[in-house]
């Protein structure tokens, strides 16, 4: 019986590839966040809270703003499952190419062009990267929000302080450092970003081009491994 491909979701990234994304996820968060009517590229939770804050604030044009990036969320994930269809590898690379492309054209675009679908742009393409990088290790991680990532290395700490099988201490410690490490990325890639935003406008999402093509480049050479069904 043929090997079938493993998809992409299942692949098991290793650190320095959910490192290099998530300061990603947080740069463009930051950078989106500032230059674009404040909203979140990434965020959705933030985004649905700002929303209905905005809606029964009487500001339907802000609702709208926040409402823009989820519904393109949304056609993202659906469009991702299309990609996902391919070979583990080529649809990891297509992916990372396609986000490639639409952060070397956003970086372009004047601070002119229409918010709403500036951001629409951001969320497509980053959207790809949540559906395709999400394990490090054995770990289950997300490269452009942290919510779960910080319960997950809250309960590793636990785990690792006062489980009481070795082995699961040992785990509970790869956990807590593995995501931790994501979370405090993140927070440098937020960091990066508020400061790159104002000074470089746009052009201040190219900085993520190179921690996109490492991690290319990465999975281009087969250094991320992959765990089948």
């Amino acid at each position: 019986m043929p090997n079938t491909p493993d998809p992409p979701e299942q692949r098991v990234e290793s650190l320095p590839t959910a490192l290099l994304l998530a300061a990603t996820g947080g740069l463009l968060d930051a950078a989106v966040y500032l230059l674009h009517g404040h909203v979140f590229a990434n965020a959705m939770t933030g985004n649905v809270v700002l929303m209905g804050v905005a809606a029964f604030s009487r500001q339907p044009g802000q609702a709208v703003r926040h409402l823009a990036p989820i519904l393109t969320f949304l056609f993202a994930v659906t469009c991702s499952k299309t990609l996902r269809r391919l070979p583990a590898r080529r649809a990891v690379l297509g992916t990372l190419l396609l986000e490639l492309a639409v952060l070397a054209v956003a970086g372009a675009l004047p601070m002119s062009f229409p918010q709403m679908l500036f951001t629409a742009l951001i969320t497509f393409g980053s959207t790809f990267q949540v559906a395709s990088f999400r394990r490090v290790g054995h770990f289950s991680y997300n490269s452009t929000f942290v919510t779960g990532n910080l319960r997950d290395a809250a309960e590793g700490f636990y785990d690792a302080l006062l489980a009481d099988e070795p082995a699961q201490r040992r785990d509970g410690r790869e956990k807590a450092l593995a995501l931790g490490a994501v979370c405090l990325c993140f927070l440098a890639g937020a960091a990066i970003g508020t400061i790159a935003a104002p000074r470089l406008g746009n052009h201040a999402f190219w900085i993520a081009l190179p921690l996109l093509g490492a991690v290319a480049l990465h999975v281009g050479r087969g250094n991320s491994d992959k765990i089948k069904a």
